[in-house]
């Protein structure tokens, strides 16, 4: 059996009140807030939930992934229908998504800038956001 590790993500930033609870509750201090919106740095998550017990407005839910090390995120091209979002400045914190084009074909498709992985901040939010779910972590 995999080891699944959990991660507490805001799916509805609507019912978050920005009351900051969790972020002062979270003893590993893997909370934070950005342009008013929570996120959550999985690199210091410890998986303790006291966010998500803390929350009385339901603003945090709980998925699970393997267990591992994030090196990256994978575009599922079946699922990608180049809607651009993943592109947009507000996206991804540090712009880690782009537009490639195929030299022979002329298609377009988006990729991940691997070689700046370190830059992330592996909050998620491209994973969470993606409305095709197009976007998937690729763990080590």
């Amino acid at each position: 059996m995999e080891d699944e590790k959990l991660f507490p993500i805001s799916t509805n930033s609507n019912l978050c009140v920005r009351c900051e609870r969790c972020e002062l509750r979270c003893p590993s201090k893997a909370i934070f807030f950005n342009n008013s919106l929570r996120y959550v740095d999985y690199n210091k998550c410890k998986g303790c939930l006291k966010c998500v017990d803390i929350c009385e407005h339901g603003a945090i839910e709980v998925i699970s992934i393997k267990q591992g090390h994030l090196i990256g995120f994978n575009i599922n091209s079946d699922k990608c229908t180049l809607c651009k979002l993943c592109l947009e400045t507000d996206f991804c914190f540090q712009n880690l998504f782009y537009l490639k084009k195929d030299d022979l074909t002329g298609e377009e498709s988006i990729g991940f800038k691997k070689q700046s992985v370190s830059k992330c901040f592996n909050c998620l939010k491209c994973f969470k956001n993606c409305p095709n779910n197009a976007i998937l972590p690729e763990i080590v």
